[in-house]
Parts: structure tokens; C-alpha cells; sequence
């Protein structure tokens, strides 16, 4: 459902223009699939957030107003949830799990370990992009702490040198 761009304010049709236009037929689609529906919002801020890796104000706009909900509520469902990212994109993701059961087995050192290697804290990108680091509160996994999860994939009974070894491997 492509935008006449009549319609669209400079400024907002600047941030369209700096989407790369396959994912933004993505996103398109998805609007198009999900408009009208309750769980809308939620649906197509996943597609957005897949084609992206993050959540651009350019993909916010085009979101507002394929769904026709107001900018404040896309915004504030946006950053409400840890797991959509308006903060810019990175090419990996790290969590590392906080619950009980982890922290009992080790995440502390986990997350010292991955401070000292990215250089960043928890809930900062690595100034190159390369990873987006997270202290999350459970990942579902509390069998085989401590434990991690990179791009998804989770990694059970992790040491700091394997949390190493696998930050290294990141690209």
C-alpha cells in the first residue's frame, strides 16, 4: 500500500526515502495483511522490526499511518516493549539471562565478561554496530544456566571464555 506522496510532509517523506525500498514493501505488505485487526499494532511492529533489525522513525510514520492510529500510541507501543529497538540498529543481538536461576549460576560474571569485551553496558550497541547488548530478566532456559542467547539462539551452561568465544565470532 504505497503512500501518495501528496499527501506526506517533506520531513516525513525524507524519512521514508531513507528506507531501503524492499523492505519497506515488507512492511507495506504487512500493513495491508493486518489493518483492521486487533492485534495490528503488535503484528506489524514484528515485520517492521525483522525487515529493519530496529524500529527507524521513517518504519514508526509509515506504521502510524498505514494503521491510522495516532504517532504518540505507535511511539509509546514502541518503546514500551524491551524487545523493539528505536535506538538505532545493530547487526547482533546478546542477552544474557538475569533470572534466579542464572544468577545463581554465574550471570554476573557472564555480563562482566561481556562489558569488558564489547566495551559497552547492558542495554547499549557497540559503537561499529556489531552487537546490541541486553541483561534480560528470563530467557526461558532456567534448566541450563547460566544462560545466553545471541541473535535468538539460545546457549545453555555458558563460562565467561565461551561467552568470549562466541562475542569474538560475532560479525
Amino acid at each position: 500500500m504505497p503512500f501518495d506522496k501528496d499527501e506526506v510532509l517533506p520531513s516525513q517523506q525524507a524519512q521514508f526515502d531513507a528506507l531501503e525500498p524492499t523492505r519497506l514493501k515488507e512492511l507495506d505488505h504487512a500493513i495491508a495483511k493486518w489493518k483492521g485487526k486487533p492485534t495490528a499494532l503488535l503484528q506489524v511492529m514484528h515485520v517492521a522490526q525483522e525487515a529493519f533489525t530496529w524500529l527507524p522513525e521513517g518504519a514508526l510514520e509509515r506504521i502510524s499511518r498505514g494503521l491510522d492510529l495516532p504517532r504518540a500510541q505507535v511511539y509509546g507501543f514502541a518503546t514500551f516493549y524491551d524487545h523493539f529497538y528505536t535506538d538505532g540498529p545493530a547487526r547482533n543481538t546478546l542477552r544474557v539471562c538475569q533470572s534466579i536461576s542464572c544468577h545463581l549460576r554465574g550471570a554476573q560474571e557472564l555480563i562482566a565478561a561481556a562489558t569488558k569485551q564489547l566495551g559497552v553496558t547492558p542495554g547499549q550497541i557497540t559503537k561499529d554496530g556489531r552487537v546490541r547488548f541486553e541483561c534480560v530478566s528470563c530467557l526461558g532456559q532456567c534448566d541450563g544456566g547460566p544462560a545466553v542467547s545471541v541473535n535468538d539462539e539460545p546457549q545453555h551452561a555458558v563460562t565467561p571464555e565461551q561467552l568470549n568465544q562466541l562475542i569474538s565470532r560475532l560479525k
